[in-house]
């Protein structure tokens, strides 16, 4: 599924570098930013451990989300509970819960009202989030908290049942961001938000795992899009009133703006689960999961971070980080709660610094929460 670049990686960094900074030179002097992890208080230096027995986030919580509400951090988070067999995370049913800290370290849970101290319940039988409700993704915009996430009718992967390959974008509401109300008037299967695309286009199988900010008048969503080699890739869609989207198509293979790397390179195997920040008109920054190989069955893969930039939102150029893979922030040293992998980057600008929310899993495939920052 990946061809032979017509150019080494390193070569065609170098042109579209050159390219992005023909657009705009202001970007050209971005040093890039040091990310030092944050050790927390739950187990192996994550910040949010499994929840208590009973709780919605009994088995695990990962999929994070975070932003700056007046002097609150409020952290939206998946989590599993203890139904389905065997025990893990695999057969049970996912939820979103939050929690929230005045210093972005020490967070505590707020019970909601759903099964478990949940704030958003799975939805109905036959819905197409009745299996899994998580990846949650929140945007206060005026008045109105706005939540994307990610549902299924299905396990993650959960034999004899198939593996989770339905994924679809949810949308809810809510006045102060603990009480939400879902709406399945959208566009795609099932009421969710996004169609999928024809066949054997990047998204024919699922979408999931989005970005959304506000962007002038208007909203660009960032969503990972995954074809029928399950292969995730970014994609955009943009409306203008954050309800109903119009994909529109990128310059990459497949109408994709952010692909997979070349042969051994850290996102090789996938790309996907961006987070956005624009920072300033054309400085937009992305921050993205990527995998260098699959995981066994589909499963999950090691997983590091990577970082893009863009003038546009639309054109955006990989640019290596200072590690040795290239990657912005890679996994812990065993027994770290993230020494097997990191997914779902979450990073805003908070005052004079930057703070990445990300989930981690354990050699033992144990998925937590955790943090790290960067001076500007």
């Amino acid at each position: 599924m990946h061809g032979k670049p017509l150019m080494s990686a390193s070569l065609l960094t170098v042109a579209a570098w050159l390219g992005l900074v023909g657009c705009s030179a202001e970007t050209a002097s971005l040093t890039p930013l040091q990310w030092v992890k944050v050790p927390g208080l739950a187990p192996n230096g994550a910040l949010l451990g499994p929840g208590a027995s009973g709780a919605f986030d009994e088995r695990a919580n990962f999929t994070t989300a975070a932003f700056r509400d007046g002097a609150t951090i409020r952290l939206y988070y998946g989590g599993s509970d203890a139904t389905g067999a065997p025990a893990g995370i695999s057969c049970g049913h996912w939820r979103i819960g939050m929690a929230e800290s005045a210093d972005g370290v020490v967070f505590t849970r707020v019970p909601g009202a759903g099964p478990g101290g949940a704030m958003l319940d799975n939805g109905a039988a036959g819905a197409f989030d009745s299996q899994l409700t998580y990846r949650p993704v929140v945007l206060k915009d005026g008045a109105v908290y706005r939540m994307w996430f990610n549902g299924s009718a299905e396990p993650f992967n959960c034999p004899p049942a198939p593996i989770a390959l339905h994924r679809r974008i949810g949308y809810a509401e809510s006045s102060d961001g603990r009480s939400w109300s879902k709406l399945y008037d959208g566009d795609g299967p099932g009421g969710s938000v996004l169609p999928l695309g024809p066949p054997g286009s990047i998204d024919e199988q699922q979408v999931g795992y989005v970005a959304v900010i506000r962007d002038g008048a208007g909203y660009k969503m960032f969503y990972s899009a995954n074809d029928a080699t399950n292969t995730w890739r970014v994609a955009l869609a943009t409306s203008t009133d954050a309800r109903h989207w119009t994909k529109v198509p990128g310059k990459l293979a497949g109408g994709a703006i952010l692909d997979t790397g070349p042969d051994g390179a850290f996102d090789f195997a996938c790309a996907y689960q961006p987070t956005v920040v624009k920072e300033r008109d054309q400085l937009y920054r992305m921050w993205y999961r990527g995998c260098v190989a699959r995981g066994a069955a589909n499963g999950p893969s090691r997983g590091s971070i990577g970082y893009a930039e863009s003038n546009d939102g639309i054109t955006w150029i990989k640019l290596p980080q200072p590690t040795p893979d290239g990657s912005a922030l890679g996994v812990g040293v065993a027994p770290a709660f993230d020494s097997g992998g990191l997914t779902t980057p979450s990073v805003f600008l908070d005052g004079a610094g930057w703070s990445m929310y990300y989930a981690g899993f354990d050699t033992t495939g144990q998925y937590s929460a955790g943090l790290a920052r960067a001076a500007p």
